[in-house]
């Protein structure tokens, strides 16, 4: 079931920034400034994404700690 969340959340995203992207080539500005906003808005992107990808990092390892504290010790 969290991986099903993860997807849903990771297809959001890229949903909304292709969205964004095609609502940008459509707007009525010249080639060259739909260019610079494209960049601009893919570099910030970028920078959301791995905020993302360390949330979700940080919030796994805390999962996995927590289930081994939950753990009875291995007798091996």
């Amino acid at each position: 079931m969290a991986n099903d969340s993860g997807n849903f959340a990771m297809g959001l995203v890229l949903g909304v920034a292709i969205g964004v992207g095609i609502g940008l080539l459509y707007a009525p500005q010249s080639g060259t400034a739909t260019r610079s906003v494209l960049k601009e808005k893919a570099v910030e992107f970028s920078g959301r994404a791995e905020e993302f990808a360390d949330k979700v990092k940080e919030g796994a390892a805390i999962a996995k700690r927590n289930l081994e504290s939950r753990l009875p010790p291995s007798e091996a």
